[in-house]
């Protein structure tokens, strides 16, 4: 006769005992109690004389160790000392992080979506027959590898197979936010709303489960002075007063994007609209092939008003296979074509391509400059331009020792956006005029 644990469950987990989604999402703020509701659940299925194949999955194997399958163990000591389950009933394998139930024969093994802390790719083997995955810290997975693991996990032996992902809140353009959540303006206390922030509540799908809790609804599991600290974080008159670890890691909202983005007042326009503009087209480019891409883009202005929509980002292109591909894009090839002023011989292959390509304006402080520029006009972006709103998110500043921004880009994700900044300082300057193929100072 099989032993039966008993388990003492947080209502808000309730639903993952009997919900038969595929996908079941716990997360939300810290010590919210969702890696201890996972396991008991592996605990609980493990346990049933009912087909069972676990999968403990985290981005490197080797922090399975001290997470998951220590998680786990925790879990069956508690049952073992309550006289609910037999130790001896257990095959445990520390290095292979394995677990088997003798008298059943179900089991769980423990993978790594990357081999090592190098981030290079691991081949998930042997996880045929797999019925239920477990990913811990799910937001540092790549999406590809996530849909390679999904599109792997198939089996006859039982009727769904469900994939459990605990994660922290990501940014607002993280895949998981993307593929499984519509999001609206967080609103505080009082009322108001929360510039930057925003609150995740599922699509409507039927192979979802989302289950968001913080500390509050953990409370009779955690100490007065565990409380205390996270109700400081977000008091403004404490010394421990921290609103971005407030509101992401204890209130579990989602943030808007980095830390100190650069380009916080870029609103979106649909592209009929901006097609619709009266305005002379003009364009940007910024050189790259691998791993940075080209970026080309279409720019529109008025007084104090750009518009734009993103034509090319894409990586490995030649500079004749970019000429071609622009020439398919363009809609207005007498247009001005403005370059990054660096790469004059990739200036003047174009060029001889019939393509009418000027070297961008150049000086002293021109980075910060195009970025002040471009910061004091009211700037729309096409919907479509999927690659313009992921760096509108990404790029940022340096932060400083404070955790301020210093003023200082980082050079990354930056790539339509250089090709902007190019365009709109040297069509102001020139308006189209001497072609360069050179640096202007």
């Amino acid at each position: 006769m099989l032993a039966t644990p008993s388990f003492s469950v947080n209502v808000k987990f309730k639903p993952l005992f009997s919900s038969d989604t595929r996908y079941k999402h716990l997360w939300g703020g810290r010590a919210r109690g969702g890696s201890h509701a996972a396991t008991d659940y592996f605990l609980f299925l493990i346990t049933k004389k009912e087909y069972f194949r676990g999968l403990f999955v985290r981005e490197i194997f080797g922090d399975i160790a001290g997470s998951l399958f220590q998680d786990f163990k925790d879990r069956l000591n508690v049952q073992v000392e309550a006289g609910n389950l037999n130790e001896d009933d257990f095959t445990i394998n520390e290095s292979k992080k394995t677990i088997l139930y003798k008298p059943t024969g179900n089991t769980i093994i423990s993978k790594g979506f990357k081999s090592a802390s190098s981030k290079s790719s691991a081949k998930l083997k042997s996880i045929a027959g797999i019925t239920h995955v477990l990913i811990e810290e799910a937001e540092e997975v790549d999406e590809s590898d996530f849909n390679k693991l999904d599109d792997s996990i198939r089996t006859n032996k039982i009727e769904n197979i469900e994939i459990i992902m605990l994660f922290n809140p990501p940014g607002k353009n993280h895949w998981i936010m993307k593929r499984w959540y519509n999001l609206m303006p967080a609103v505080s206390s009082v009322g108001t709303e929360i510039e930057g922030w925003y609150r995740a509540s599922p699509k409507t799908n039927p192979d979802l489960l989302s289950i968001h809790t913080t500390f509050l609804d953990n409370l009779k599991n955690l100490n007065s002075k565990t409380i205390s600290k996270y109700h400081q974080y977000g008091d403004p008159e404490s010394p421990m007063y921290n609103e971005d670890f407030y509101y992401r890691d204890v209130l579990g909202l989602v943030s808007e994007g980095a830390k100190g983005r650069i380009y916080k007042k870029v609103k979106p326009c649909t592209a009929a609209e901006y097609d619709a503009l009266p305005y002379e087209p003009f364009y940007g480019l910024d050189f790259g092939f691998y791993p940075d891409p080209v970026a080309f883009a279409e720019h529109k202005r008025h007084n104090n008003t750009l518009w734009s929509k993103q034509l090319i980002y894409e990586q490995e292109l030649t500079n004749q296979q970019l000429a071609e591909r622009i020439k398919l894009v363009i809609r207005h090839p007498n247009s001005p074509i403005y370059a990054d002023s660096a790469e004059s011989k990739s200036i003047q292959e174009l060029i001889d391509e019939r393509l009418n390509v000027y070297g961008a304006v150049k000086g002293p402080d021109s980075v910060d400059f195009g970025i002040k520029k471009l910061q004091g006009l009211t700037w729309y972006i096409t919907e479509d331009s999927t690659d313009f709103w992921f760096e509108n998110q990404e790029y940022k500043y340096q932060l400083g020792a404070d955790k301020l921004p210093t003023g200082k880009p980082i050079d990354k994700h930056n790539h339509l956006k250089d090709e902007a900044r190019y365009a709109v300082i040297t069509h102001e300057i020139y308006g189209g005029g001497e072609r360069s193929t050179g640096r202007r100072n």
